[in-house]
């Protein structure tokens, strides 16, 4: 996205979470950005240890695109590629993840 200054179209974060693979939308951080709200992963299909998704939002203007993610040997790789509707722009988000450990069981009250 060109109004992006040079060192923020290559940023990296890091973060330990739990995840689980029902949440296909929330590996990727930018689907959390204003400008995207609305927008989810859906129409999931699967083969093997990979998943494609579609990527759909509320005003079809928005945004469209699609998410891939390949899951094996403890790892999680994916990519999302954006273009936002109406504009000649485009992005792509990729992820990395590492299996550490099981997730916490959900503590009862």
């Amino acid at each position: 996205m060109p109004h992006l200054e040079e060192n923020l179209r290559y940023a990296v974060a890091r973060e330990q979470r739990c995840l689980r693979l029902d949440e296909a939308g929330s590996l990727f951080p930018v689907l959390r950005h204003p400008s995207l709200e609305g927008c989810r992963l859906d129409d999931e299909r699967r083969s093997g240890t990979r998943a494609a998704y579609r990527l759909v939002c509320a005003n079809v203007e928005t945004a469209s695109g699609s998410a891939q993610l390949e899951a094996a040997g403890g790892r999680v790789a994916g990519t999302l590629e954006v273009k936002m509707g109406g504009k000649n722009m485009t992005f792509d988000q990729r992820i990395e993840a590492v299996r550490l450990r099981d997730c916490d069981a959900p503590r009862r009250r």
